[in-house]
């Protein structure tokens, strides 16, 4: 929705202090942590997740991939589809630093924001949209073709991530087999989206967790998503009763951007709509894949 750093893409957050379950291995060519239902569960589909600018590493993102796989049941893949090197978790105490305040943090404020336009704006040049929608499309194309066409695919994105699974909702690139690339897509505090085109091109239905502290642009952005939504689910219903592609917006008051990802543990009540956007999540995939 915006390019400014650092609240636009990294904003606030913590690392997990759980240990992920899953395994690490080569998927499609590329590098991706996979994780499935325990005790030998049959899945009820796939999710692939799109993470933030932490990518692919961050504990946050696979532990949360480990909760997808066991609630679901899913089989939950998290790839490696940045372009060149992740944000690495210490910016993080960058990130808490720019967002301090006091005068007495003046000096540390600006060492720190300039670390991060340093990092930051490189990275955003190398993972463009143009730069990794060929390469998110080509895996998705490749996961269809070789996954069994009664198990559905849906993908989820966080942050940096939530644009590319909008586009997907698009749903304007097909498999060789000539499916859908995805049944539905989930997306908390997206960035880098396009308003209003992006909502109004969706085609998959799309589940939206928005973040209240998200600053004042987003937050008015994300209503304006709100409202076309809802236009498009109005249209549905007077027109098939209730039945085809629907959406849903759920606004998190107070909530901080990556709340959904990157939420401090000590915070109980920011861990608890941490935990009511993973349930948004699996209950969105749940619905749709059947």
């Amino acid at each position: 929705m915006s390019t400014g750093l650092p609240r636009q893409c990294c904003a606030t957050g913590s690392l997990h202090a759980g240990t992920p379950t899953g395994k690490v291995g080569k998927l499609h060519g590329l590098d991706a942590y996979m994780t499935s239902p325990p005790d030998g569960t049959a899945p009820k589909g796939v999710v692939v997740i799109i993470p933030d600018i932490f990518g692919w590493t961050l504990p946050n993102s696979r532990i949360l991939a480990d909760e997808y796989a066991k609630k679901g049941p899913f089989n939950v893949y998290l790839p490696n589809f940045m372009n060149g090197p992740a944000f690495q978790p210490d910016m993080l105490i960058s990130i808490e630093t720019v967002s301090a305040p006091g005068f007495t943090a003046l000096f540390s404020r600006a060492y720190h924001f300039l670390r991060l336009l340093y990092h930051g704006v490189p990275f955003l040049i190398r993972n463009r949209a143009s730069a990794v929608m060929p390469v998110i499309t080509t895996f998705f194309t490749q996961l269809r073709d070789a996954t069994p066409t009664d198990l559905p695919i849906g993908a989820a994105g966080f942050c940096w991530g939530g644009m590319p699974v909008v586009k997907l909702c698009h749903d304007e690139v097909k498999a060789k087999n000539g499916l859908s690339l995805i049944e539905a897509g989930f997306i908390a505090h997206p960035s880098f989206m396009k308003m209003p085109d992006d909502a109004e091109k969706l085609v998959k239905p799309l589940s939206f967790a928005a973040a209240g502290n998200d600053g004042k642009v987003l937050v008015k952005q994300g209503e304006e998503f709100e409202k076309v939504l809802e236009r498009k689910n109005k249209v549905v219903e007077e027109r098939e009763g209730g039945g085809g592609v629907r959406h849903e917006y759920v606004f998190y008051e107070k909530a901080d951007h990556g709340f959904a990802v990157r939420t401090n543990e000590k915070d109980l009540e920011a861990v608890e709509k941490g935990k009511k956007a993973e349930e948004q999540a699996v209950n969105w995939f749940q619905r749709w894949f059947g």
